[in-house]
């Protein structure tokens, strides 16, 4: 049976053509103001990234890099890192990222293969490997890129990045690869789900290709990038990425995820899909984690480095683990073509074979090398067309369901910790570097699955009899890690069977064995037996060193390495630690104290963390924000109140499967606690967690016109909604008569209590609803067939069908509590309320020029504008040059524009801020702003640059005042005769959030912004980013406060004014 041509070939490859830069531009125009990057505390948005790497780029440039250079950086992975390739692929060139404490002698190899016009490294380190190239670092500070300067344009099939691997000859392989190699991988539709909602750690090797999976999975999707400092990514980092950033997808080699398997299982709770690889895996470690975490997806993957990152990847079920072949490899990814043959002819399902690899992720050739890349990178006739294909070596077959099935090595290669490794090539090296080493030969020894694989060098010397005592110092000091042999074994000769050919048993039986229970220390250091220590925390220590390195006694002073301890153990040892001491034990401690006595004097000079209220605490101990407490009493207090409904609407063309977006509903209902609350006053203000069932999807009854569909909308969820009692949303469809139009056209809607809602959430809101409808539908993506394939027997929500895997978790309100309070307790209260007493002391009331005519309450009025993406990109202009930022310059333009309609020179407006610290609130719904009040007066309200000027320096004081609760703020300024707070009378917000897009398969939604059902201050401008990179302008006002001469007289002389200062004249 010959194999089904849809097996061999993944999706086609849909990629933007041009670079991996250009592609992430796209996306920081699209979301400048989105994290693409934490470090710690640090965070970097796109549009920061985006600038800072143009200005590196520029004097790169100018430093003589620019296209066919390859370019080394030397870095460790941080902010510098990612910023530092971004302008190398900026210039046109490619880039090649090389560990800076790999050794010298290596790093000499790979120079010389490169040729560089330069080295970038740190500013304090030495020059690489003694070389004469020249190192550029990284510039400190704020930089801007010349005017004028613009990123070079490359094709897809150009060179992106050279990864280095193993080779038989004694030196490393340099294997070159396109843009379109790394970009097939994240285009809709891929293996994975990678969206603006994606947050995935940065931990892998900097030289492995995996590192490009972290990364540009999340760079090319508007996601998040968590950059891990430590040597890889712990148990404990892990957890913590899931918990403070809201990490939901991750990358391990097979030995960490077993690691991790073993001793933290419950760190992998709140991702939503694993991705593992890299070595044979263990199916007892996948079925444990099965049974553990039914509800993510478990990704397979496989590829050489030779065809970027995967070639195939399989959603692994239960019963994958019982298969007698290991579990499967799975299909190709897009862009990608897998072949299995025996020689040139194609193999039968069934029929064993080298796996040979095609399509688009082929890396373009071996540096420097001709003939090895004709030889490896061969051409093959199949199917009537000569195919360039690369062949791996590995041996594989095709069952009946077209999966691929690994069935092991056509050679010597090896897998160590994720690494591939030719053995050819460190027998070469060890004869090097051992002169008294005439043959060498290097066997594995170990199991991969544990992580326990390592490798043993059997040397016959050139004087018989010679031990070779120090040969271990010297390889370790000329050899990476994964390389090295764990030991050197001096044989008289090597064994042979009776056929001539090596004996591989015989040789290993010559290989002493440490006895468990037997500390291997240096000489002159004591072996510490575990009663005999009397501090608990060093006895912990010493404990958790003995457990993992399978000893009975350590020695206190000795480097957990030199015991025998391998990066894999240190992550078990600081894992087990953590469990038995309660409080995180970083990775990061154990290599800067490596011994027992170094580490337990660490862990006694820190003090532990202050014990985290549990999740079950007193709900009522979850206190409202002020804001929502204002929220909430308006509600209460006026049941005709809807200042709180936050209304949005989207008209669908298309087909809208009603049940699919219904069951939508029901799955972001159960992800976000915020919608499925109580918020209560009694017996005090606080946020009470309740199972309260989703809103059903209402039908309204069918319209003539999408007009009287939205009129219709509007209506019905004006209606009172009830946040005490927890009902806090609400939804309405409503279909429009085709009147014989192709297409079904609805408008659906939602409203939102303000109590739990904010502008940010608007997003958050449409992009769950969309990925939970395309889970749904099952039948859009291919990465939603196979995990909902293998996700069936998630817990969901009755008959919806939607796997908890499609949504993955969000921060409790516990949890976003908690954060809250501790950021409270960093703030200095005292002196932002002093300031904001000086600052804020008897200002006006903002007196409007003429009254209304009538004074009864209606619908707010409505006026809007557009700012065009060309006038907007000069405001930006303006900003840049004064220092500001377009906020400042947009406020300075509008309330000089209050002032010349009002004749007032002195007045407040008020400022939403979002108060989103953490990286896991980014994609949470909830009210999570905070209102400022800005006092603008003065110079403020003149013209031109010093105006400018002025308003940055008030709205500077008025940020770092932040944290002043909203009442106390609003209690500053005694209201008028006429109730009017005089500080929150007025609004002006530049809102940096991205549109909230409905991304239906099979249909095309529309978001239609409708005038707010009530307003609580007298007049609101908003503006609002639009899908063509300007701005609309939304102006309410209140009828029976403001007229509407008044607030057209406003808007249009800040119209007036924001292209004038386009324009380059005076404002």
């Amino acid at each position: 049976m010959r194999p089904e041509p849809q097996w061999t070939a993944g999706s086609p490859n849909t990629a933007p053509g041009g670079g991996l830069h250009e592609a992430f531009a796209r996306w920081a125009r699209l979301r400048p103001g989105a994290t693409a990057l934490v470090e710690g505390e640090r965070l970097t948005t796109y549009a920061q990234l985006d600038g800072t790497s143009d200005a590196w780029a520029a004097q790169l440039a100018d430093a003589g890099v620019g296209r066919g250079d390859v370019v080394p950086i030397l870095l460790p992975r941080s902010t510098e890192l990612v910023t530092a390739l971004l302008a190398v692929l900026k210039t046109g060139a490619a880039y090649s990222l090389l560990p800076p404490d790999w050794p010298a002698q290596r790093l000499r190899d790979v120079l010389g293969q490169l040729r560089p016009p330069l080295v970038i490294a740190p500013a304090d380190q030495d020059p690489p490997a003694a070389s004469p190239t020249p190192v550029w670092s990284p510039p400190a500070g704020t930089t801007e890129a010349p005017p004028g300067f613009r990123p070079i344009r490359v094709d897809a099939a150009d060179p992106c990045c050279v990864f280095f691997t193993s080779g038989t000859t004694g030196r490393p392989k340099g294997v070159l690869t396109p843009h379109r190699a790394t970009a097939r991988l994240f285009q809709p539709g891929t293996f994975a789900r990678f969206t603006t909602d994606t947050v995935m750690p940065l931990a892998a090797a900097t030289p492995w290709d995996a590192f490009s999976l972290e990364l540009w999975s999340v760079l090319l999707n508007g996601g998040t990038s968590l950059i891990v400092t430590d040597p890889y990514l712990s148990a404990a980092a892990l957890a913590d990425a899931v918990s403070r950033h809201g990490a939901d997808t991750v990358w391990l080699t097979s030995s960490l995820f077993n690691m991790i398997v073993d001793e933290a299982p419950d760190s992998f709770r709140g991702l939503r899909q694993v991705a593992i690889g890299g070595e044979r895996l263990s199916a007892g470690h996948v079925r444990r984690f099965l049974r553990r975490h039914p509800g993510i997806a478990l990704l397979n993957g496989y590829g050489p480095v030779e065809s970027t990152v995967f070639a195939t990847t399989h959603c692994i079920t239960e019963p994958d683990c019982d298969a007698p072949g290991g579990i499967p490899l799975g299909r190709p990814v897009p862009g990608t073509q897998v072949h299995v043959l025996d020689g040139t002819r194609p193999c039968a399902v069934g029929e064993t074979g080298e796996i040979c690899l095609a399509g688009d992720g082929l890396a373009l050739q071996y540096l420097g090398d001709p003939a090895l890349t004709a030889a490896t990178f061969d051409h093959v006739r199949l199917s009537g067309q000569d195919v360039r294909v690369y062949r791996t070596g590995d041996l594989g077959h095709r069952d009946h369901d077209g999966l691929l099935r690994f069935d092991g090595r056509a050679d010597r290669q090896l897998k160590i910790r994720g690494h591939r490794v030719e053995p050819a090539e460190v027998e070469r090296q060890v004869e090097q570097l051992l002169p008294d080493v005439h043959h060498c030969r290097v066997l594995p020894r170990g199991e991969a699955a544990d992580g326990s694989l390592e490798l043993v060098a059997y040397c016959v010397p050139v004087r018989p009899g010679d031990p070779l005592d120090g040969a271990q110092g010297v390889l370790q000091e000329a050899l990476v890690a994964y390389q090295c042999p764990a030991a050197v074994v001096a044989v008289d000769a090597f064994p042979v069977t009776a056929r001539g050919k090596l004996d591989e048993r015989a040789l290993q039986a010559l290989a002493p064995t440490p006895e468990r229970g037997t500390p291997d220390v240096p000489p002159g250091a004591d072996a510490t037996r575990l009663h005999g220590i009397q501090d608990p925390v060093a006895r912990a220590v010493a404990e958790a060193f003995a457990s993992v390195l399978g000893r009975e006694a350590v020695a206190l002073d000795v480097p957990f390495v030199h015991l025998g301890g391998t990066s894999l153990g240190a992550g078990r040892l600081c894992a087990r630690l953590a469990a038995r001491l309660s409080r995180p034990v970083p990775v990061s401690w154990l290599y800067e104290h490596p011994t027992v006595a170094g580490l337990a004097a660490q862990l006694a000079g820190q003090a532990p963390p202050p014990a985290a209220p549990a999740e079950t605490a007193d709900l009522a101990d979850l206190a409202l924000t002020p804001l929502q407490l204002v929220h909430l009493t308006r509600q209460l207090l006026d049941p005709q109140d809807r200042t709180g409904h936050c209304l949005l609407t989207w008209v669908i063309e298309g087909d809208l499967d009603l049940a699919a977006l219904e069951a939508a509903v029901a799955a972001v209902h159960q992800r976000h606690e915020s919608l499925r609350a109580e918020y209560v006053l009694d017996p005090r203000p606080a946020v009470q967690p309740a199972d309260v069932p989703a809103p059903p999807l209402e039908a309204l009854t069918e319209a003539d016109s999408v007009d009287e569909a939205l009129r219709a909308v509007r209506t019905h969820l004006a209606e009172e909604l009830y946040p005490d009692l927890g009902e806090v949303w609400r939804t309405a469809v409503v279909p429009v008569r085709s009147a014989g139009a192709a297409e079904q056209t609805a408008v659906f809607g939602c409203v939102v209590h303000h109590v739990a809602f904010d502008g940010w959430s608007e997003r958050v809101l449409a992009a769950d609803l969309a990925t939970a409808y395309q889970a749904r539908l099952r039948s859009f993506h291919r990465w939603s067939e196979r995990v909902l394939a293998c996700d069936l027997a998630t817990s969901h929500q009755p008959g919806l069908g939607i796997p908890a895997a499609a949504l993955g978790p969000r921060p409790s309100l516990a949890v976003i509590h908690r954060k809250r309070l501790a950021r409270q307790q960093q703030t200095h209260l005292e002196n932002q309320r002093a300031l904001l007493h000086e600052e804020l002391a008897d200002v006006p009331a903002l007196r409007w020029p003429a009254a209304p005519t009538v004074r009864e309450q209606g619908a707010p009025g409505r006026i809007e504008a557009e700012v065009p993406a060309a006038v907007l990109a000069r405001v930006d202009a303006a900003a840049s040059r004064a220092g500001v930022t377009r906020f400042v310059v947009l406020l300075q333009l509008w309330a000089g524009s209050l002032a010349e309609v009002t004749g007032q020179r002195d007045f407040a407006v008020g400022v939403p801020v979002a108060q989103r610290d953490g990286a896991e609130l980014e994609h949470a719904i909830g009210c999570h702003i905070t209102m400022l009040c800005l006092r603008m007066r003065g110079a403020a309200l003149e013209e031109g640059a010093a105006a400018v000027a002025d308003t940055g320096r008030i709205a500077a004081r008025a940020f770092a005042a932040q944290d002043v609760p909203y009442p106390e703020v609003l209690s500053l300024a005694e209201p008028p005769g006429d109730g009017r707070p005089p500080l929150y009378q007025t609004l002006f917000a530049c809102q940096d959030n991205a549109p909230p897009l409905l991304e239906l398969p099979g249909a095309r939604a529309t978001f239609v912004r409708q005038p707010y059902l009530d307003l609580p201050l007298e007049l609101h401008a908003e503006l609002w980013p639009v899908g063509h990179g300007g701005l609309h302008l939304d102006v309410a006002f209140r009828s029976d406060a403001v007229t509407e001469s008044t607030a057209r007289d406003v808007t249009k002389l800040f119209m007036e004014s924001v292209h004038t200062i386009a324009a380059g004249a005076p404002s």
